[in-house]
């Protein structure tokens, strides 16, 4: 938590921060003395404390308490890059027009930063007219933590949505998407930390929700409805192959027949079989090359 908030402070757009919200969610690990000694020699924080309400409550919280014009979101495990918001607040001062602004990310578990991956994402614009269908497709990967947003927007659409456990951020950045426009900026602008006890650890638990976003969209946007197949092939053969990279093969290659059965005509689907029938000990180097090839492929596309 030292590093999330003293990575908003550093900020080089720092005096353009109005207020630092932190919300402690009942931690039980030392945090509450931590925060309040941030909390001490930075008079731009406010903590508001909760019982253990869950991530889309304590987004909302801290929403509701906000004042800003312009508002972003930071995870507790996650740190900025020293120029985030100078870059994103640049974006919408040249005059664009979309409600938030979001780039790539550093994925990361290593304290030193040595297995630091730069995650190039998708690129959305400002004037780009196909932005719904396009985010429903694709399923992100906007992650909460690199955007800045309009204050509008939350008066608009709403807040997160709580009956939400998990995936309660592609659930609002759909909301957004069916309104608004995103626009991408070069270069990473978080860095997320990877570890054992994250919520998104294991992309086949998230499933149920994907799939009850997929059914729902159909039903609220029905021109969605030719997407929907390829949208759920998508998110098993992203399922298949993380459980694969995890060691688990038989449920994995299960996720990706089920893939396949979806949208036949996927490479992305035909790429992970391959990586799943590599011997134990060659798959995991091969993995990796091959995750650095796209995401430097992707950031050259990208440019």
């Amino acid at each position: 938590i030292v590093q999330a908030v003293e990575s908003v402070i550093n900020q080089t757009a720092s005096s353009r921060i109005r207020e630092i919200i932190i919300v402690n969610d009942g931690s039980t690990d030392g945090s509450s003395e931590v925060i309040a000694s941030l909390a001490d020699r930075e008079p731009r924080i406010h903590v508001l404390t909760t019982a253990g309400v869950g991530l889309p409550s304590a987004r909302n919280l801290a929403i509701r308490h906000s004042t800003g014009d312009f508002i972003a979101i930071l995870d507790g495990d996650d740190f900025w890059a020293e120029d985030k918001l100078e870059r994103q607040l640049t974006a919408f001062g040249n005059g664009c027009k979309a409600g938030l602004v979001y780039g790539d990310l550093v994925d990361f578990s290593a304290p030193d930063l040595s297995d630091a991956l730069h995650v190039a994402v998708g690129r959305y614009r400002a004037d780009q007219c196909d932005t719904l269908p396009t985010y429903f497709l694709l399923d992100g990967p906007i992650v909460p933590s690199s955007i800045v947003m309009r204050r509008e927007i939350v008066e608009d659409i709403g807040l997160f949505n709580e009956t939400f456990r998990v995936g309660e951020d592609t659930e609002f950045f759909m909301r957004v998407a069916e309104r608004w426009t995103f626009q991408h900026v070069a270069g990473a602008l978080v860095y997320k930390r990877r570890h054992g006890s994250n919520i998104t650890r294991r992309l086949d638990a998230l499933l149920p929700v994907a799939e009850r976003l997929t059914r729902e969209w159909v039903i609220r946007r029905p021109e969605l409805a030719h997407l929907a197949r390829r949208r759920n092939a998508r998110l098993y053969a992203k399922a298949g192959n993380d459980c694969v990279a995890q060691g688990e093969k038989k449920r994995g290659a299960r996720l990706l027949i089920r893939a396949m059965r979806h949208d036949p005509w996927s490479w992305r689907v035909y790429v992970y079989i391959f990586l799943c029938a590599l011997p134990r000990g060659m798959e995991p180097q091969v993995r990796r090359a091959a995750k650095l090839l796209f995401y430097r492929a992707m950031r050259k596309r990208l440019c």
